[in-house]
């Protein structure tokens, strides 16, 4: 080890930058610190580039050294707000990403059978051609519809590519293995009664928490676990409100560090969330907690609802010539029902608890309703459905209500099919607190840039996609509340390429990493690969999903990738740090393939090269840059300019972080803008679900037939299909739940060897009672088995999850890639989850967590099975020469 050497001068001056530096505001000393580090590299010959991660759903800054032409460090920004330099083990991968000898270099066709991993290089140009020919052949007989794109979520940061291409060329059909199940039930829950974002940390929606001034007094983890899945942001953040004093809850199964770190632990029983808010909202009701005034002036509670149609009165309901718009409440002053034009009328006495018969008709408020529904969910009753104590339940609530603060949902409650009701419960429980858009509460609309919404810088198109086919979308007819992203529903493409109806898919294209590891009991995706004429796979390496393919398209990492990203007040420029081999950047791939079908004839591929046409919805382009400057063009950047002042401070700290926007003024009505929903309110009674159901509105633009049955208009508890309580899964004593490890994102770094030495294989964490009683031994293997299949994973015995529940990660082995198994088969807890009904009701959740298995001693690990450091060597980074792009 070299020798510490430190110098009295050499320390005065290390000292006096020090101080120098903590006198500066924040923004400057983040800036100080990042030209320091940039001299400081100089000397060396290193060049570094600022830039931002995209290892996971998170953008973190970072600050990437290169010398040579090739990376050799990656170290956090400081000038980046929601992380201040730091960095977690996904980001620090990235290196071992990019030169990973197992990348997908060059374009190829299948030249043997599928399965043999026999493979020709062909050229980019020939690439695109024989696909936009096979995509027009595959239209002309049978249809667009028989073509099907997926992807994946998360680290891809062109999500809505893949909406726009099928929006192009014509097909409605598109899933993404997540969606429902991750983060769509959040998002459609919040959009709709909210008209704001989620209150995901994990997706950098709760913004508030990166004001170190925000007034936090109580904050609660459900199902989501900053510290692991956005440890440099989220988790950070989190640590620091801790540290201020804020008081913590958590709700998860497992003893995770928020748990760790919790006033209140909450192991509750996996996919019993919904019966656990209902309680909480049963107490705070009943004890009087709720904020009264917010309540009444800015939920619709206090509307009348017709409890036969399960829809609000309005004016023209009750008086001849009302005014529709109205919604309907009773005064008590002339005890009759009364219109109240929006917002608020001061000469009423609204009741906001009541019943009461209209022109005949039966009548309930909203408030009423919510409570009758909430009324039999005593602490008591909860606590024997989520094997919790009654006690501590109450304990955590009177943390809650003693805010400002508010209920971070994470993904846990999206992977059963009590999803949506989950999301429900969370905007009713922040909105009944009055933790909306008050500082230090977790539910805001702060302004954005608005240069690449959602990450994507791909507009979706959806005007584009050809009269008719909309209700052609498997799936989303039935669950019309996955057109908020406009996508269709898994299960449903499953069934349809296996039966063929209500038509068959013929060719799939396919932009994420391995769908036999996410998808939820993927060994009944195997047959349905054969009844498809044609199979591509876009991505960065070969996965088990590619030996199932005839053309593999190589997609950039993120260190070879141009973007936009938006962090708070600021825009930075996740930009290109090399080039290597013949990938090309995804968002790009899919305007080439549309761009050779609008040369093939295709009508709609030709408009879609119309300026005139596409509009804000943007013409297809040729490069990045061609993109880049159309989504800077309103910022009244290019993406040059935006390099060279990287990163852009689009609008000072003070005035972006602004509250209450629904009490802004509009201008053309002097009104308060009030929420973007249909009432101006908070839609806590959710009317809209039964319109969503019925019509598509507000996301369709085509008619859609309605679903078979109207959606719940408040959340509801349905217990788990497979359970603890029912003698039938009695075989199966243990309920299956997942997460986060810090190290991985979703089915990602399975192939790189610091993540693999770190964690080798997968865990199954087990109670010591558990583990007692069916024989488990720390360390040891164990089988995994549900009623879908068997799998094994290496015990941890803890005290970390209750004796009823076992946690396990999704995992699969890239060094058995060629191997019979693929890879997929011997770890793969989502080789035991359920992909049949019941599902969601209102997007088509399946069930990933909340399942019943069975675990027994296992004699070995699996064949082929890599364990020890060693054996990883053969993964590390072989730097390459940077390329050139290549040639279309």
């Amino acid at each position: 080890m070299r020798k510490l050497a430190l110098s009295r001068r050499s320390f005065i001056q290390a000292a006096a930058g020090t101080a120098a530096l903590s006198a500066m505001p924040d923004g400057l000393v983040a800036e100080a610190q990042a030209a320091q580090k940039q001299h400081a590299a100089a000397r060396d010959g290193t060049k570094i580039v600022k830039t931002c991660c995209r290892a996971c759903i998170h953008n973190c800054g970072v600050l990437v050294h290169v010398r040579n032409g090739r990376v050799v460090k990656i170290e956090g920004n400081p000038e980046y707000g929601m992380t201040r330099g730091s960095i977690c083990p996904k980001g620090l991968t990235g290196i071992q990403a990019l030169y990973n000898p197992n990348r997908n270099k060059y374009p190829m066709i299948r030249v043997g059978k599928r399965g043999e991993n026999r493979w020709k290089r062909v050229s980019w140009k020939e690439a695109i051609d024989i696909l936009a020919r096979k995509l027009m052949e595959t239209r002309r007989k049978y249809g667009a519809e028989a073509v099907m794109c997926t992807t994946g979520g998360g680290g891809n940061p062109a999500f809505r590519s893949i909406a726009r291409f099928c929006n192009i060329f014509g097909t409605p059909n598109w899933y993404e293995p997540g969606c429902a199940q991750c983060y769509l039930p959040r998002t459609l829950a919040f959009g709709i009664q909210y008209g704001g974002p989620s209150t995901s940390i994990a997706d950098e929606a709760c913004l508030d928490i990166y004001n170190a001034k925000a007034p936090f007094k109580s904050l609660v983890f459900w199902g989501t676990d900053v510290s692991w899945s956005c440890p440099a942001g989220g988790g950070q953040a989190t640590a620091d409100m801790r540290a201020r004093g804020v008081k913590t809850v958590c709700v998860d199964p497992r003893f995770v560090p928020e748990a760790q770190k919790a006033d209140v632990w909450l192991p509750i029983r996996p996919g019993t969330d919904v019966a656990l808010m209902m309680s909480w909202i049963k107490y705070i009701l009943d004890h009087n907690l709720y904020d009264h005034e917010f309540v009444m002036k800015w939920t619709n509670l206090p509307y009348l609802v017709n409890t036969k149609t399960k829809m609000f009165l309005h004016g023209n309901d009750i008086e001849k010539g009302g005014n529709p718009k109205d919604y309907v409440v009773w005064d008590k002053k002339t005890k009759k029902a009364r219109p109240l034009s929006y917002p608020w009328n001061n000469a009423y006495d609204v009741e906001l608890d009541g019943e009461h018969t209209v022109n005949g008709v039966a009548c309930k408020t909203g408030f009423r309703l919510l409570k009758e529904r909430c009324a039999s969910w005593t602490l008591e009753k909860a606590g024997k459905i989520c094997f919790l104590d009654p006690k501590k339940i109450e304990e955590a609530i009177k943390i809650y209500v003693k805010g400002p603060g508010g209920i971070s949902l994470g993904v846990a409650t999206d992977q059963c099919p009590n999803s949506v009701e989950a999301a429900k419960g969370v905007v009713i429980l922040n909105s009944i607190m009055g933790y909306v858009e008050k500082p230090g509460t977790l539910m805001q609309r702060f302004p954005t840039p608005g240069c690449a919404p959602a990450n994507s810088l791909a507009p979706r198109a959806t005007f584009m996609l050809p009269k008719g086919q909309l209700p052609k979308r498997l799936g989303s007819n039935e669950y019309k509340g996955l057109l908020q992203w406009s996508a269709g529903h898994v299960t449903s493409f499953l069934n349809a390429i296996l039966t063929g109806k209500p038509y068959q898919p013929r060719v799939w294209i396919e932009r994420s990493g391995n769908k036999m590891g996410v998808l939820a009991n993927p060994q009944a995706w195997v047959p349905a690969f054969k009844k498809m004429d044609y199979m591509v796979h876009m991505y960065m390496y070969p996965t088990s999903f590619t030996n199932y393919c005839d053309m593999v398209l190589p997609v950039t990492e993120w260190l070879e990738t141009n973007h936009i990203v938006e962090c708070l007040n600021k825009i930075f420029a996740r930009q290109e740090v090399v080039h290597l081999w013949e990938t090309v950047d995804e968002t790009l791939i899919w305007s080439k393939i549309l761009l050779r079908c609008a040369d093939l004839g295709h009508e709609n591929c030709i408009k879609a090269k119309d300026p005139k046409i596409m509009g804000d919805e943007l013409p297809l382009w040729n490069s990045m840059e061609e993109l880049l400057d159309a989504k800077l063009k309103k910022r009244g950047l290019t993406w040059k300019k935006l390099l060279a002042h990287n990163p852009y401070t689009w609008m000072p700290f003070d005035k972006w972080s602004g509250y209450r926007v629904y009490e802004r003024k509009n201008p053309k009505t002097g009104l308060p803008v009030g929420f973007h929903t249909p009432s101006g309110k908070l839609e806590l009674y959710g009317e809209v679900y039964i319109t969503l159901g019925r019509t598509g509105k507000p996301y369709a633009d085509q008619p859609l037939p309605p679903a078979s049955h109207d959606y719940d208009p408040l959340p509801f508890y349905m217990e788990p299909s497979e359970s603890p309580l029912r003698a039938a899964d009695k075989a199966y004593p243990l309920t299956m739940t997942n997460g986060r490890l810090p190290i991985f994102h979703h089915g990602t770094l399975r192939n790189t060897p610091w993540t693999r030495e770190l964690y080798p294989v997968p865990e199954i964490w087990v109670n010591p009672v558990a583990a007692k009683k069916y024989g488990i031994k720390h360390g040891g293997w164990t089988w995994v088995e549900s009623r879908r299949g068997k799998i094994r994973a290496v015990a941890r015995v803890t005290e970390g999850i209750p004796p009823t529940t076992v946690y396990m990660e999704r995992f699969w082995l890239p060094e058995n890639l060629h191997k019979k198994t693929g890879g997929w088969q011997e770890v793969n807890v989502n080789c035991l989850s359920k992909n049949t009904a019941p599902f969601n009701e209102v997007v088509g959740t399946y069930t990933l967590r909340g399942y019943q298995v069975r675990i027994s001693p296992a004699k070995s690990a699996p064949e082929g099975a890599w364990t020890k450091p060693e054996q990883f060597k053969v993964w590390l980074p072989q730097p390459s020469d940077p390329t050139k792009h290549p040639e279309f």
